[in-house]
């Protein structure tokens, strides 16, 4: 009787709750396994986040502000994005010119780019940090100065965030640093900066006037020309010119008699004379060019010799004669045989230099040496200058 009973125990409805009472203590093991397995995936998810989403320092500025209290600034990575991206621009865009200067397939990898034997990507980085650097102390400098920018300051940089997001790919702009935001933030820090340092330039007194007085208004006299011309060379199709045939000279010869009448006669020398279709100032039948030249007093690799004394005889509104020389004809009108333009740019250019290398000079000896910077490790182990914001789709 007891055997039975035990076996009904077993085998029936006794056998049958403890059964579910097995699965109902695996299920609420299985929901615990389950619920730890989802934290931590959550907590590895937002770890992996934090990581790529973190503030990078680069960069560590400490000073002193107004008080004599200390200050230490941090640059982070974020914030030095706009600045590689103008860099990589820069190289990127006019690659050519530099793989051929440098004599390399590219400029990142071209050795010896400066002094020190940096590669153009360690050379580009360098230059970069150094603006960083430079740019923190002038802004540090600024607010303990007291300075601020005005409205009118604060919407020219709104409207120079609005342009530089305006050439730059879908791609770009979702760069993190490369956002309106973050790009207003540097170009305020670097207007603040740029306030400073115009202060510090207007306290070194320079004499402007002293510095224009040493540039030649001889030597940089200049005849402003607009002129109209057809090549008698060719290139030869192996990086060098052969000359035209004969026929075609003495066509042009004609074509430029022709002209010369024309443009004589004409209110205007620059509209009516050829017909530039395309908008390449070629004409679409005859090859004759329109073009403009500066003439330097000094310049002795524009035209020949003989046109340009013929040149600097003309008077003003004057229209030659078809001159040619043995490469070409020409048709020139002189616009003013005394610009002031030339002169006047080497003279800001002068001032300009000696701004720049006074200022040098004060930020080196006496700015600079009141700030310690530490250069991060993320920036020297982790970044390389060169593709971080270039886009293959430009």
């Amino acid at each position: 009787m007891n055997s039975a009973k035990k076996i009904l125990k077993n085998q029936g409805l006794g056998g049958q709750s403890e059964t579910k009472k097995k699965e109902a203590a695996v299920s609420r093991k299985n929901k615990v396994l389950l619920l730890i397995g989802i934290v931590l995936v959550a907590v590895l998810g937002a770890g992996i986040c934090y990581i790529q989403l973190r503030p990078r320092e680069i960069l560590t500025v400490e000073g002193f502000d107004s008080t004599q209290s200390v200050v230490k600034n941090a640059v982070y990575y974020k914030e030095a994005m706009y600045d590689i991206f103008m860099t990589e621009a820069q190289y990127n865009n006019n690659a050519s010119i530099y793989e051929q200067i440098y004599n390399a397939s590219s400029f990142w990898t071209a050795e010896n780019v400066d002094s020190a034997g940096r590669t153009g990507a360690a050379a580009a980085k360098k230059q970069i940090m150094d603006s960083l650097k430079q740019r923190e102390i002038l802004y540090m400098e600024a607010l303990k100065a007291g300075l601020s920018l005005s409205d009118e300051e604060t919407k020219t940089i709104q409207e120079n965030v609005a342009n530089a997001r305006k050439n730059m790919t879908d791609s770009q702009k979702r760069i993190s640093g490369l956002d309106e935001n973050t790009i207003s933030k540097v170009l305020e820090k670097q207007a603040l900066a740029d306030k400073y340092k115009e202060q510090v330039i207007a306290g070194l007194n320079i004499d402007e006037e002293a510095l224009k007085k040493t540039v030649s208004k001889k030597d940089y006299r200049q005849y402003t020309l607009q002129y109209y011309t057809w090549e008698k060379t060719e290139a030869d199709g192996s990086d060098g010119t052969k000359d035209k045939d004969a026929a075609q000279i003495k066509k042009a010869a004609g074509d430029m008699e022709a002209l010369q009448k024309k443009a004589a006669a004409a209110k205007d020398f620059t509209t009516g004379i050829i017909t530039d279709s395309d908008n390449d100032s070629t004409d679409d039948s005859t090859g004759i060019r329109y073009t403009t030249l500066d003439l330097l007093e000094t310049d002795t690799n524009s035209l020949d010799e003989s046109t340009r004394k013929k040149v600097k005889t003309m008077k003003n509104g004057e229209i030659s004669k078809v001159i040619e020389t043995k490469d070409a004809f020409y048709v020139i009108k002189m616009v003013n045989n005394n610009d002031p333009e030339a002169y006047d740019a080497q003279c800001e250019q002068v001032v300009s230099d000696e701004k720049e290398a006074r200022f040098d000079a004060e930020y080196k000896n006496t700015i600079k040496p009141s700030y310690t910077t530490e250069v991060q490790a993320y920036w020297k182990k982790r970044v390389t200058i060169g593709y971080l914001t270039y886009d293959t789709e430009n």
